[in-house]
């Protein structure tokens, strides 16, 4: 079996095709803000009602939402699969005889509790008076939970692309999204079986598996996902996970900045503060998390590390949990950079491909046009304030969409309302009952009898 490398683990590993030489200019990827997550399920739905509403996919929740540490869907997947690789094994080195991944096969009943240990905490209610945490001197609440939303990650080691005895999953040359021809599949289910997020789902009514498809006509046009789009907590950032410091400005619109991509960034830079969920799979998944600064350092070093007693990658720190302890202080207490990249969750439906931040606002970049608002900052300096006024951070996105139209700027508190009663008093009369008519439909033929008119026409109240 061929080996390729792994930046994950900082180590070569097996994997059953060799890598491209050159990486892909543009790779799907996420980051997720585990702190923001609510659990609404918003996200869930969306995406159900979007792909997987039809025949046989009752049970298929490719976007769900999972309570740690006791939540799962399937039950148990994760720790199922951990208990039987070795140490410093992945699924594709651990692979019995005749088989390319080391995988299972998630049972019936399994699938039947998509809401197992929703909101189930860790830990027991202290009894006597009140615990206090301090988690910069390592001192955590005993009793803590944490959600964590769960999809496909389009990994760039794919393990159900491995596993496909057809070749019926690819990823695609333009973006990196894993994508499952459904022409090719016959139902082996090898695919559902290697891969360990559980992602591939079998579908009995048609004999065909389906797997996430990454939203990508919606990538196509420039949008992101679903459940990107239908957060209501702005939990996450989507877009060029490849797109690093030295791109130039994208499509040479020199009027967008150049640079790394916001996501880039936090899972990339210096300023690392995302981590991949399970690397020790050997997958390389491609959708990141900001962990909980609330959670002992312990228990997300075994989800968000390769766990392993020797450290071989770039992540800061000498061990794995020195890394996730200093992850947790960056989230914890952003810096001005860090604060300015937070302002892009949730603040634009379309990818986000460069950004720009400066003192008091941060610049985003996509395409062409551009469209502008404001975003509330709670870091702003006296002096800066003096200078810009309200305390905003202002937000600008190029768009490619052709037919988009700027956004007009957003204003705040006094200006805001002084803009609409100006607009209220230069407003124009409404239309008579008779001219409102004839605007919206046909006139009535010459035989119909007609509605007698009155001297004075009535005014309907004009809508806001």
């Amino acid at each position: 079996m061929p080996e390729v490398y792994n930046p994950q683990l900082g180590r070569k590993q097996s994997y059953p095709y060799e890598h491209r030489q050159e990486e892909r200019d543009w790779h799907w990827g996420m980051v997720i803000n585990t702190n923001r997550c609510i659990n609404c399920n918003t996200c869930s739905f969306a995406c159900k009602s979007t792909w997987t509403s039809g025949k046989g996919e009752e049970y298929m929740w490719w976007m769900n939402v999972e309570t740690e540490p006791y939540g799962g869907y399937p039950m148990g997947w994760d720790m199922r699969l951990l208990d039987d690789l070795g140490a410093e094994e992945t699924i594709f080195e651990a692979a019995e005889q005749g088989e390319r991944v080391k995988g299972y096969v998630a049972q019936k009943e399994e699938w039947e509790y998509p809401a197992l240990g929703d909101d189930q905490v860790h830990g027991e209610y202290p009894e006597d008076e009140v615990v206090e945490s301090d988690p910069q001197n390592e001192k955590y609440h005993d009793i803590w939970q944490f959600y964590l939303p769960r999809l496909c990650n389009h990994c760039k080691n794919p393990a159900c692309l491995a596993a496909c005895p057809r070749k019926a999953i690819y990823k695609r040359s333009e973006d990196g999204i894993v994508l499952l021809d459904q022409e090719r599949c016959r139902g082996y289910r090898k695919c559902v079986k290697a891969c360990p997020y559980h992602k591939p789902m079998y579908n009995p009514e048609t004999g065909v598996s389906e797997k996430p498809v990454g939203c990508f006509p919606r990538i196509e046009e420039g949008n992101v996902p679903r459940c990107v789009s239908s957060c209501i907590g702005k939990t996450r950032l989507h877009g060029n996970i490849n797109r690093g410091p030295k791109a130039g400005h994208p499509n040479g619109k020199k009027s967008a900045a150049k640079g790394r991509s916001p996501i880039n960034y936090l899972a990339k830079s210096d300023e690392k503060v995302a981590l991949p969920l399970y690397p020790q799979f050997g997958t390389r998944p491609q959708v990141f998390y900001m962990p909980p600064y609330h959670v002992p350092p312990e228990f997300l070093t075994q989800m968000f590390t390769p766990n392993t007693d020797q450290k071989r990658n770039d992540w800061p720190g000498s061990t794995y949990e020195e890394s996730v302890k200093i992850i947790q202080q960056r989230v914890r207490d952003p810096s001005h950079h860090l604060l300015g990249v937070l302002q892009l969750f949730g603040a634009t439906t379309r990818l986000i491909e460069t950004y720009n931040v400066k003192e008091n606002r941060v610049k985003a970049g996509t395409g062409k046009e551009r469209k502008s608002w404001t975003c509330p900052s709670r870091r702003t300096s006296k002096s800066a304030r003096a200078r810009s006024g309200p305390t905003n951070r202002e937000v600008r996105v190029w768009t490619k969409h052709p037919n988009a139209t700027p956004r007009p700027e957003a204003t705040t508190g006094r200006s805001r309302r002084t803009t609409r009663r100006r607009r209220e008093t230069t407003r124009r009369p409404p239309p008579t009952t008779s001219a409102r008519r004839s605007a919206t439909r046909p006139a009535p033929p010459s035989t119909a009898p007609r509605r007698a008119r009155s001297a004075t026409p009535t005014r309907r109240p004009w809508p806001n």
